[in-house]
């Protein structure tokens, strides 16, 4: 391949990085460095999208030192590049602190830090961002409903969460699976298991393995077979390889006494050699 300029290495560097290939991403900075090509603000934007796929914190970090002692300005693109690495490493401290010190910010600089705080159960902060977000008349996106549907779901906040689920169509965003199953997620943990289950007869797609394992996950804590067994059958066709969905059931039964369908649930596994998975225990044993 001849001599690749500057243009051609960031060009590689940020398409593995927005692809999801953060070591190929790696790969292709080291060979920048070691090729002596001029880094920027915008190699580095790449770099902290490739490090906080990774939870690299500490490498992220370092990125975010190479930015403050080049005096980079924290334009809106460097900006939510490093609010989303702190997001992705769990570092929510230092992402809001970088999200209020920007001078401008986007949709994709309240996502987030929403997203962050929603999935971290950080409930009052996350609706509160997504309140002063609406007010500030930034139009929320699939991302942004996501952040609040997780926010609700840890708290079990059913009304609110229906309340932002109807919302979205007031903002033109089509619901994907992921906000079904934050749907289902907050019914079931709520212990509204047929609710849950009529929510996701009523959608109008197929309810993937996340939706239907969110309403199992939702009949283990509440102890519920009936709904539990006809979920897991589901799930059972539609995963047969997943284990987890297997234990899920026979800790259901044993819970419920039924003792006998948990042991025959264990010899389908056996029969179909499926291993517990890390993490993934029989209540029984």
């Amino acid at each position: 391949m001849p001599e690749r300029d500057a243009v051609l290495w960031t060009a590689m560097l940020a398409g593995y990085a927005q692809h999801e290939e953060p070591m190929l991403a790696l790969s292709v900075f080291r060979q920048m460095v070691s090729a002596g090509v001029a880094l920027d603000g915008v190699v580095m934007i790449s770099l902290l999208l490739a490090c906080g796929q990774l939870g690299w914190l500490k490498h992220g970090k370092s990125v975010h030192g190479w930015i403050t002692r080049r005096c980079l300005a924290l334009g809106l693109n460097l900006g939510n590049a490093l609010v989303y690495f702190y997001v992705k490493c769990a570092a929510l401290g230092y992402s809001y602190n970088l999200f209020d010190k920007m001078p401008e910010r986007d949709v994709i600089s309240w996502s987030s830090i929403i997203l962050g705080y929603g999935l971290s159960g950080n409930v009052d902060i996350a609706l509160d961002l997504f309140d002063r977000m609406r007010v500030a008349g930034v139009k929320p996106n699939d991302v942004t409903f996501l952040g609040a549907l997780s926010a609700c779901t840890h708290t079990g906040m059913v009304e609110r969460a229906h309340t932002y689920f109807e919302m979205m169509k007031e903002y033109g965003v089509a619901p994907e699976l992921k906000h079904y199953a934050c749907m289902v997620d907050c019914l079931g943990r709520a212990g509204m298991l047929e609710d849950a289950e009529r929510f996701i007869e009523e959608m109008p797609v197929e309810a993937d393995g996340a939706v239907l394992g969110a309403l199992l996950g939702g009949c283990r804590v509440h102890g519920n077979a009936e709904v539990g067994e006809r979920v897991a059958k589901k799930l059972m066709g539609l995963e047969p390889e997943k284990a987890s969905n297997y234990v899920m059931l026979a800790n259901i039964y044993a819970g419920a006494g039924r003792f006998e369908d948990a042991e025959k649930v264990r010899q389908l596994m056996k029969q179909r050699k499926l291993s517990k998975v890390p993490g993934c225990s029989f209540d029984l044993i």
